[in-house]
């Protein structure tokens, strides 16, 4: 793996818009990282993405390089508009998707809609676009299960905070047993509510679905609170869902939760997870909380069923974040430090070359999307073993 920003390019759009895209890792001359639109991006914002893109791929084995784009887009520039300039972009780095170099995704504000604009600009076929929110919120719904089990709090429901919670953060309310997990403060870009009885998931489905973001000022129940106090709650699990760096150095002391599981990519910034641990907070990474958007979405594509994949995340995924949750308390070290280890000293998996033959044929269509799923699925299935085994030894 080649890393250590291989390529940083900043672009002028058009309607004054402007592009970051950051290449941190190249492998097999691959990339690929989600746009991440915003009137306020920066290159160090993306910088970090890039980053956290190369630590999940390189903690699951995958083989690609991390990367990442933000785009800066004027608030009052119309729909007309916006769509011109995600075309211009995806011109001015058609270069890139051409050559394989870089695969954009999807990201915060870039749905379907914004990223066929970008390849329809770069001159690019993009095949079908998955939902990469319900995996993600698969893969978190289940670290937070192992959250659970590492806290060992016994059977009442455990309380959480969600901060930034959007279609991600909605799945992820649906799929916590009310039995089990107590929602007891949710927050987005319009305001924070907490409640100490806590929120229905369905109650916060629904008003979300009718008033977006603003669902906030429009629930009955609850208190209003700034959303900054959000992350001062004393609950048992905080969920960072929302921008980069949520986390810092002059917030840290006054977090009260028992274990932070963050949606976010680089939701801490400096040496906040350093000083969390020291206050006794278990403090999981980003990528490997978020991490379903990535595998169980690649297994979705590769034609594995549903019922597969959520069997996937409750057992081995599960297990490796309990894992590294219990030897990182082994070894005295933050959560965050040991995958960082993981995700550093991967290696590439011996048999690639079979992987990718196997690809090959089933892009071609001379293999079934069912026998390539159950080839896809032994294999993934093969590496979970190998990380979870690897977490227990050497994390």
């Amino acid at each position: 793996m080649d890393h250590g920003s291989v390529e940083e390019i900043s672009i002028g759009l058009k309607c004054g818009g402007e592009a970051f895209v950051v290449i941190d890792s190249l492998v097999n001359g691959t990339s690929s990282g989600g746009v991440r639109i915003s009137a306020d991006i920066a290159i160090d914002e993306v910088r970090a993405l890039a980053r956290e893109m190369t630590l999940k791929f390189g903690f699951f084995r995958l083989p690609r390089g991390g990367a990442k784009c933000g785009i800066r887009i004027p608030g009052e520039i119309s729909q007309e508009n916006r769509m011109e300039l995600l075309e211009d972009f995806g011109k001015k780095i058609s270069h890139l998707i051409g050559k394989g170099i870089y695969y954009p995704g999807m990201d915060m504000n870039c749905g379907p809609k914004e990223l066929k604009a970008i390849y329809r600009g770069a001159e690019c076929p993009i095949g079908d676009i998955t939902d990469t929110s319900w995996f993600t919120a698969l893969s978190a719904a289940n670290a937070v299960m192992a959250a659970r089990e590492f806290l060992d709090l016994g059977n009442r429901p455990l309380t959480l905070a969600i901060e930034g919670l959007g279609s991600v953060g909605d799945y992820l309310c649906q799929r916590l047993n009310p039995e089990e997990f107590r929602i007891v403060a949710v927050s987005t870009v319009a305001g924070a509510i907490a409640m100490e009885t806590g929120f229905a998931a369905s109650r916060i489905t629904k008003m979300r679905k009718a008033h977006g973001d603003d669902f906030i000022s429009r629930l009955p129940e609850g208190k209003k609170i700034p959303r900054e106090d959000l992350l001062k709650l004393n609950v048992d699990i905080l969920v960072p869902s929302a921008r980069t760096w949520s986390i810092r150095q002059e917030n840290a002391d006054e977090i009260r939760a028992a274990c932070i599981v963050p949606v976010a990519n680089a939701p801490y910034a400096g040496s906040a997870p350093e000083r969390l641990h020291q206050k006794g907070i278990w403090c999981l990474p980003g990528y490997v909380v978020n991490s379903g958007g990535v595998f169980a979405s690649s297994l979705s594509d590769s034609g594995v069923p549903a019922r597969e994949i959520e069997t996937l995340a409750a057992t081995f995924f599960r297990r490796i974040v309990y894992k590294l949750l219990v030897k990182s308390a082994e070894m005295g070290i933050s959560p965050v430090e040991s995958a960082g280890r993981i995700a550093r000293g991967s290696s590439e998996t011996k048999r690639r070359w079979k992987r990718g033959l196997m690809k090959k044929a089933f892009r071609k269509g001379l293999l079934s999307e069912d026998r390539y799923g159950r080839f896809y699925l032994r294999e993934f299935t093969h590496d979970l073993k190998e990380i979870e085994n690897r977490v227990a030894r050497y994390a």
